[in-house]
């Protein structure tokens, strides 16, 4: 049984390969293409951080047998190669600890591998930096055009298939290593305090100004959140590997969370009730003003360990309709009920690969900005005790689709998170679709996958 980080998606594949060296991998492939396994349909799960049914697939092809190559160093530790297996922790470390290095943003967890956040282009909390801004080359298995034979693909930043490369839903072939042009390892100090919302979002380019990378969880029911900022400074001994200690209030609020759910016989679900909201209410008139300071890798972002199950839905707005969403989320709520986790606004740099959820083509150009406003929903799962409460939030997230759609509120949804495209949405928020369809291929879609990119 394979299961998501959130314990949202479970599944029994029927077939399982796990190729030891590129040579069975190509083998893998050929024999679903014209072998012995032909007509099966293949995925690879990366960190199963993802709570979507991107995952899902009759066959999947699981990679953690395959060689963790060294990293390959050079152009005077400026370039790095690396396999796509390795998880963004261990790669951060090696780079920071071994050379002083780094790329210039990340994002997620510990235990995604690069793999994974490149094919859904996952993003930090920045207007200015993105995880892949300097990427120079990724190399991937897939099918040969002129003789359907598995073979290597390398696609250099430049080319015209580098767009359909990064966020490529899996959907192009296997991922196998990647080249990273490097920075020197830069070093943050880290806040985290309760703010009123509109003291950060009335202006976003001011709050930008002020910070690399910022982000505040909205408080369910209040205009107050917990806003976490990371602002570069100098690095020194005290700080060469600094990390947060462990986070006595998120471990609270989970331990609180369970007793509260066991004191209502296991039917708090995924939604806040009024003693969930009462402790919020606490949180916010007692939470301290925390400061830490360390290198990137520690840093960004916050919770990259945080103990929560969490199933989440990514999704991104106009910056010029921030106000609207606030209101009409509100609204909803308040007929529908808050979600039992905050939700985290914050901004990601826009970019111009053809399937990413952060290419917005109006917001390009001089005087326009160059960033969306990503709200990401959140309900935390180890309170839901059955399938109808983990299927509450499906129900509930559709809702807030359907009312937004109906406000007239232009939105995109991270593909690795809850969302509800289909056919008509891709049509209609990606442009390049056509592009990137040319080169994907049938054997590594699924039926999440077909329900949404149209034929």
């Amino acid at each position: 049984m394979i299961k998501d980080w959130a314990g949202i998606v479970s599944f029994e594949p029927g077939l399982q390969l796990s190729p030891s060296d590129q040579g069975t991998l190509r083998a893998a492939l050929d024999s679903i293409k014209d072998g012995v396994h032909k007509g099966k349909r293949i995925r690879v799960p990366g960190g199963l951080h993802s709570c979507a049914k991107i995952l899902v697939s009759d066959a999947i092809l699981d990679l953690r047998s395959l060689p963790k190559d060294p990293l390959q160093f050079s152009n005077d530790d400026k370039t790095v190669t690396v396999s796509a297996n390795w998880t963004l922790h261990d790669f951060l470390e090696e780079l920071g600890t071994k050379k002083n290095k780094s790329i210039t943003a990340t994002g997620g967890t510990d235990e995604q591998t690069l793999a994974g956040l490149l094919t859904t282009n996952t993003a930090p909390a920045s207007s200015r930096f993105a995880i892949f801004e300097t990427l120079e080359q990724v190399k991937y298995v897939t099918y040969d055009a002129g003789t359907g034979a598995a073979g290597d693909k390398v696609v250099s930043r430049g080319d015209p298939e580098f767009s359909s490369v990064v966020c490529s839903l899996g959907a192009i072939g296997i991922i196998t290593q990647m080249q990273f042009s490097l920075i020197d390892q830069p070093f943050f100090e880290t806040v985290q305090r309760i703010a009123p919302l509109d003291e950060v979002l009335g202006d976003l380019d001011e709050t930008s100004r002020k910070f690399d990378f910022w982000r505040i969880d909205w408080l369910p029911k209040m205009d107050m959140g917990l806003l976490w900022t990371a602002t570069q400074v100098p690095g020194s001994p005290a700080n060469e590997h600094g990390d947060y200690p462990p986070d006595v209030a998120v471990t609270a609020l989970q331990f609180i969370f369970e007793r509260l759910d066991d004191f209502t016989r296991g039917r708090s679900g995924p939604l806040l009730g009024l003693l969930e909201w009462f402790v919020y209410v606490v949180m916010a008139a007692i939470y301290p003003t925390t400061k830490v300071t360390g290198p990137l890798r520690n840093m960004i972002p916050v919770d990259r360990r945080a103990p929560f199950r969490v199933a989440m839905a990514e999704w991104c707005f106009h910056p010029d309709d921030l106000t609207r969403v606030r209101n009409e989320c509100k609204a909803f709520f308040r007929r529908r009920g808050w979600p039992n986790l905050p939700i985290e606004i914050e901004l990601t740099k826009t970019d111009d690969y053809h399937m990413s959820s952060w290419n917005w083509p109006e917001l390009k150009g001089e005087g326009n900005k160059n960033y969306v406003v990503k709200f990401n929903f959140m309900y935390l799962t180890d309170v839901c005790k059955n399938q109808d409460e983990l299927d509450l939030i499906s129900i509930h997230l559709l809702g807030l689709w359907e009312h937004l759609t109906q406000a007239g509120i232009q939105f995109k949804a991270h593909w690795g998170k809850i969302n509800f495209i289909d056919h008509d949405f891709v049509n209609t928020h990606y442009p390049g679709y056509g592009a990137f369809k040319t080169h994907t291929h049938d054997e590594f879609k699924n039926a999440y996958l077909d329900e949404r990119l149209p034929p």
